[in-house]
């Protein structure tokens, strides 16, 4: 029995050629353009785990400081 792929597709995932290749998929026509939801990164304690606000400065639960991560562009 032979199974699905496991590639990881996630780095095609902004590519204007994929978004329109979808777009004709799920309209049937050329220049439609889908909404792909992406979740949001949630804010999490490192040291306790538990959710916080975006704009925290220490934990709430245990009072760690909390290092948000910076975006790589």
């Amino acid at each position: 029995m032979s199974g699905g792929s496991c590639r990881d597709l996630r780095k095609y995932m902004d590519d204007p050629k994929v978004t329109d290749a979808f777009g004709v998929l799920i309209s049937g026509k050329r220049g439609y353009k889908t909404i792909i939801e992406k979740s949001p990164k949630v804010l999490r304690c490192s040291n306790c785990n538990k959710i916080l606000d975006d704009d925290a400065k220490f934990c709430p639960e245990c009072g760690t400081k909390v290092v948000k991560e910076e975006k790589k562009v």
